[in-house]
């Protein structure tokens, strides 16, 4: 791999202290860069497009959701690699609300090379009529005929939703042969806990995966599952806002 570009991963006033600081020792350990970004005011988009405008940044970008990680360095060296060699390179996904049949490199994790954005036309990566945020890198890229590198989910702990014809994803999905982690519902504290579990499993290279079916099998109904911090924090980041 010819260099080593730092992940960029964003979040707001409203996320539980722990994921930032489980991802971190995540990256820590299988020294991959970081940078975890506190911005209140962008969406997700928003934020994406700044991180293309800032030209000092590395020529290859690398982004994860702030409930996303490596579960090794060679899964962040490989698909730095795919997105070096030109492709758009991430996790599969679909937009629930839109097209359930499209599949896209999704920004949970995702990586690019920034002249590849350029040679689409610098398009905006904000959600658009017929696609989520980032989907129209993915998009662009088979109208262009360039690679699409996706990473599929093997399993979840919690399944949700279907991708298409290709399985389901849900709380705590595996993606390829154990390369990345994505927690999604990060707003439940269970599904923190079974977070903070995957990641200390995957420093320690050996899962307690009883642990975390006692985790999933424990969660609350879909529709709870909020502790007290997580909506006092909420509440108080919109105070503060006004």
């Amino acid at each position: 791999m010819a260099s080593r570009p730092t992940v960029h991963s964003f979040y707001r006033y409203n996320i539980e202290p722990r994921l930032l600081e489980a991802q971190k020792r995540v990256c820590d350990h299988f020294d991959v860069p970081l940078k975890q970004w506190r911005n209140d005011n962008d969406s997700h988009g928003s934020w994406m497009d700044s991180l293309l405008a800032d030209d000092s940044l590395d020529d290859t970008v690398v982004v994860a959701d702030i409930d996303a990680f490596p579960m090794s360095y060679a899964a962040y060296e490989n698909i730095v690699a795919k997105a070096e060699a030109g492709a758009i390179a991430g996790l599969a996904q679909n937009t629930l609300d839109k097209d359930t049949t499209k599949i896209f490199a999704a920004p949970m994790i995702l990586a690019y090379r920034r002249d590849v954005h350029r040679e689409f036309g610098s398009p905006s990566l904000m959600p658009y009529a017929e696609g989520d945020v980032a989907q129209i890198m993915t998009d662009i890229a088979h109208e262009k005929g360039v690679k699409v590198d996706l990473l599929y989910p093997t399993f979840a702990m919690r399944p949700h939703w279907a991708l298409a014809d290709y399985g389901v994803y849900g709380t705590g999905t595996f993606y390829g042969e154990r390369e990345f982690f994505h927690l999604y519902r990060s707003r439940f504290s269970y599904a923190v806990d079974l977070f903070c579990a995957v990641a200390d499993g995957t420093i320690a290279g050996r899962h307690d995966w009883n642990k975390y079916l006692e985790i999933v099998e424990h969660a609350p109904p879909l529709k709870t599952g909020r502790n007290l911090t997580q909506i006092m924090r909420k509440l108080s980041g919109r105070f503060m806002a006004r």
